[in-house]
């Protein structure tokens, strides 16, 4: 009996534990993708920085010649310099919303979706050294 108790209080213990990490993870996750868009809006090029794996690779098809579609690649140390020089805060309006939504994460991977009036945005997140981080962005200027 007292076996059984022990191995019940075990698991329980570890249920909980589970379910804290995933918490804390959503809450990461989320906090990331935020930071990211309300840097963009801010021109705070310290905290873009802190959101983005330094090997990014953020994408977005673009107007080509006639008919056709660009890809436009855009690294980590374009979207630093494109913030401190402030390209998004040209577009911030007071008490615009930045909507996160995770669409799904496992482990140490995230999938995210943020939209805001200005843009409708996927984001995969990894998780290093305890902290989430942007690897791959791919985004269309939004126009509802």
């Amino acid at each position: 009996m007292l076996r059984q108790m022990l191995t019940i209080t075990t698991i329980l213990i570890t249920a909980s534990t589970v379910l804290a990490e995933n918490a804390n993870d959503i809450i990461g996750i989320k906090e990331t993708a935020r930071n990211y868009m309300e840097s963009w809006y801010q021109g705070d090029a310290k905290k873009m920085k802190e959101s983005l794996h330094k090997k990014l690779a953020k994408r977005s098809l673009m107007p080509g010649y006639g008919d056709k579609k660009e890809l436009r690649l855009t690294s980590a140390s374009d979207m630093i310099s494109y913030t401190k020089t402030g390209y998004g805060e040209r577009l911030w309006e007071k008490g615009m919303e930045i909507e996160v939504i995770v669409l799904d994460y496992y482990k140490n991977i995230a999938s995210v979706k943020v939209i805001t009036k200005d843009y409708y945005e996927y984001l995969h997140l990894i998780k290093t050294d305890k902290k989430w981080v942007i690897l791959n962005a791919v985004y269309e200027k939004y126009s509802p």
